[in-house]
């Protein structure tokens, strides 16, 4: 090849890759695959970061409060007589560690998972999504309470998207087929 061969063929090249399209420029909130805003997955992030040292407080301190209102909840961790006391401490503890596992969370796929083995695992105790959705409600107005000094309204829509993930699954209905096993309708 000649001099002004290989110029032309290096200008070829280059026009292919020169000048690149410009992307599309996307207004507004650029939103994860879960629906967070990256400012609320930052803020949320930075709340839980707050959060983890008083988990076991502020688990039990809701989670008595919720099912002290709502007298038939508290019922779930009784053997007929009296309250299994140790089931209900460990089960306050993993409900404010699950929320902060579903706010690191950032495969959309096992979020929903997530959610759903949730969903399931309460529906197998007749503890409809309604009343889980309520109580995380419950968690969440006892977090902004307790965050007052820094929380913002970013971090109140993240908590608020959380609590519409937990309201908007519907609950697992278990009916007998006929082969007398159980299967899960949506």
């Amino acid at each position: 090849m000649s001099g002004d061969e290989i110029k032309n063929s290096r200008l070829n090249r280059a026009s292919l890759i020169y000048p690149k399209p410009l992307p599309e420029i996307k207004l507004g909130p650029v939103m994860d695959g879960i629906g967070f805003t990256l400012s609320e997955r930052l803020a949320l992030r930075r709340a839980w970061n707050l959060i983890r040292p008083f988990s076991r407080r502020y688990g039990q301190d809701v989670f008595y409060t919720f099912l002290n209102k709502e007298f038939w909840g508290i019922k779930k961790f009784g053997n007929g007589t009296e309250l299994d006391l140790k089931t209900l401490h460990q089960h306050a503890l993993k409900f404010v560690r699950f929320i902060g596992v579903l706010i690191d969370e950032q495969d959309p796929i096992m979020y929903q998972l997530m959610i759903s083995d949730n969903n399931v695992t309460h529906s197998r105790c007749k503890v409809g999504s309604l009343y889980i959705g309520k109580l995380a409600k419950a968690l969440v107005d006892y977090l902004l309470h307790a965050l007052e000094k820094v929380s913002s309204p970013t971090l109140e829509r993240g908590f608020n998207k959380l609590v519409e993930k937990f309201e908007a699954y519907q609950d697992n209905q278990r009916k007998a087929s006929t082969y007398g096993r159980l299967s899960t309708f949506h």
